[in-house]
């Protein structure tokens, strides 16, 4: 066996190693290499437990956390916010997706909490509100384990500002203070970042690129004031009928090759905003995901064949040739973008998986086997724990061919557990635990858990 290092670190020193190990492993969401992003519809469409979904989908929404109580979409409040998973085929529900959730986390898939959607969005008017807002969103996430936050806010009502990029109005500003302390609580609590990606209609975001848009472009003031925490960015490349590129004087149309390469581009570019909303910064491509309806009845314009999805994202990653008439400003494109989405996992399933399928062709099955951080290129873990938190049990995934020991060690660095770990799944006994965080090691890797 090899010499415990750990074993060997003064009480303090290893108190302040653990100190920053806290700051720095973690500080920064663990992603896919690249993703395809899934939406899960609660209560309508076809029913598929999570468990049960395509295996490309490697970042799951659970849509949605909404607002929308009494049904009638322009008049909802914050104070109805909830998650109500219902089936008319599984009575079980809140329970199977709680454990199908960890059964996902376990195979180093990412769950989201969606946030709004068309009918379940809101405004924050009020300090009150954003407090509101924070509470049950905290609520959510603890109920159900989930991984972070999926933004989608929509309507008008509730999302159209006065305000500019950097200085947005009130309602706007509310929701950025709510994400930044829902992100503090979630470091603080769980001791690793909260993923964090949006899901904005377009108008919203490159609508900033034509004057006749007076919306304020809401998204672009999100945008910037949380761009070091987002980690995927998916605008909807549907339902906007035309759109300018980055020239500002070429209309580009959903539902084509060019729309898609030239709305991608301006979202990683960046532009100035016209009627003097200010700057857009543009954010790196593997943040950005191109989204798409599964089928042509998924969304009211936007839809594209598997053949001319492949085309526009294969050209905007360097891969492929120009599909139409738009030209890349960008030499070579942007190899690094983040993956796919759509709208929904239950309606690609319904069309047998042909976006999943599409998806894997440009992609390739193996991109959830390995993990990015800050835009580095990753590997797979040698080991994955879940859950995490966890109380009673704790099953360790080893992918070491050989035996290796693992090891618990608590704040002050003393050793509490090990086991020996063999290549697969491990089942551990942590109910003599206390409360709290501890960090473990399987001699080449280390992680944090939270004891609950």
């Amino acid at each position: 066996m090899k010499k415990n290092y750990y074993s060997l670190l003064t009480m303090p020193f290893f108190t302040l190693l653990f100190s920053l190990f806290l700051l720095s492993a973690d500080a920064i969401a663990q992603m896919p290499c690249k993703v395809l992003v899934g939406y899960w519809q609660n209560s309508w469409g076809t029913y598929v437990r999570l468990k049960d979904i395509n295996s490309n989908y490697n970042v799951i929404c659970l849509s949605f956390l909404e607002a929308d109580k009494n049904l009638v979409e322009t008049d909802n409040s914050i104070n109805d916010l909830e998650f109500t998973p219902s089936s008319n085929s599984d009575i079980n529900i809140v329970a199977n997706l709680k454990a199908d959730i960890i059964t996902l986390q376990g195979q180093g898939k990412l769950v989201l909490m969606s946030i709004g959607g068309a009918t379940g969005s809101f405004k924050l008017n009020s300090v009150n509100d954003k407090n509101t807002f924070v509470s049950k969103t905290k609520a959510a996430i603890q109920a159900y384990g989930v991984n972070g936050i999926d933004i989608d806010l929509e309507q008008a009502t509730y999302v159209n500002q006065a305000g500019t990029i950097s200085n947005p109005s009130a309602h706007i500003a509310y929701v950025i203070q709510g994400i930044e302390e829902l992100l503090a609580w979630y470091q603080t609590t769980y001791g690793k970042k909260m993923i964090l990606t949006m899901a904005p209609e377009i108008p919203y975001t490159t609508g900033g690129l034509s004057q006749y848009q007076t919306n304020g472009y809401p998204y672009l003031a999100m945008i910037e004031a949380l761009r070091d925490d987002i980690d995927l960015m998916m605008v909807q490349l549907y339902n906007a009928g035309e759109m300018y590129g980055l020239s500002g004087s070429t209309l580009y149309y959903d539902g084509t090759a060019d729309f898609i390469v030239s709305q991608t581009e301006a979202i990683i570019k960046g532009f100035t905003a016209k009627n003097s909303k200010g700057t857009y910064s543009g954010l790196p491509a593997n943040k950005v995901v191109v989204a798409l309806p599964a089928t042509s009845g998924s969304a009211g314009s936007g839809y594209v064949t598997t053949a001319v999805a492949k085309s526009a994202v294969k050209y905007l990653m360097g891969t492929g040739s120009k599909p139409g008439s738009y030209t890349l400003v960008q030499s070579g494109g942007y190899p690094d973008l983040a993956g796919m989405m759509t709208w929904s996992i239950n309606e690609d399933m319904d069309n047998a998986y042909a976006f999943a399928t599409n998806y894997a062709s440009i992609f390739g099955t193996g991109s959830a086997n390995c993990t990015v951080s800050s835009g580095e290129i990753g590997v797979k873990d040698a080991f994955s724990i879940y859950p995490n938190p966890a109380n009673n049990q704790l099953i360790v995934m080893s992918d070491e061919k050989s035996s290796a020991t693992l090891t618990i060690y608590n704040s002050l660095g003393s050793m509490v557990l090990q086991k020996t770990l063999t290549q697969g799944s491990n089942v551990l006994d942590i109910s003599s635990l206390s409360a709290g965080l501890y960090l473990i090691s399987n001699e080449r890797e280390m992680k944090k858990i939270i004891v609950e």
